[in-house]
């Protein structure tokens, strides 16, 4: 230890997605203002967007061979990978935009 002084803190900080007031109803024990963010709905629509996303990339990588063996070209397998790198990249850009969008 570096012998920093020590803080005591008087009671636990509140729980993620709680309400930040201190008034009746809010706080720890209370069940929150009306204008409070409803987590498990939050959750529940972050999940659906992901599997959404999960069938996405499980399309891409199902029809990427698909698309390779319809043309014989060798070529084609360099440009099909090339392509899916940058999709994978988009979904997931993409992802992370939706996600955030559901939690305002």
């Amino acid at each position: 230890m570096t012998g920093g002084r020590r803080v005591v803190v008087s009671r636990r900080p509140p729980a993620l997605g709680a309400p930040l007031g201190h008034g009746i109803g809010h706080g720890i024990g209370g069940r929150g203002s009306p204008d409070a963010p409803d987590v498990p709905a939050i959750v529940g629509r972050q999940l659906r967007q992901a599997l959404r996303t999960v069938g996405a990339m499980a399309g891409l990588l199902v029809g990427v061979p698909v698309v390779a063996a319809w043309v014989p070209h060798p070529w084609v397998w360099v440009a099909l990978s090339v392509a899916v790198q940058g999709a994978w990249v988009s979904l997931a850009v993409l992802q992370l935009r939706w996600a955030e969008r559901l939690e305002r």
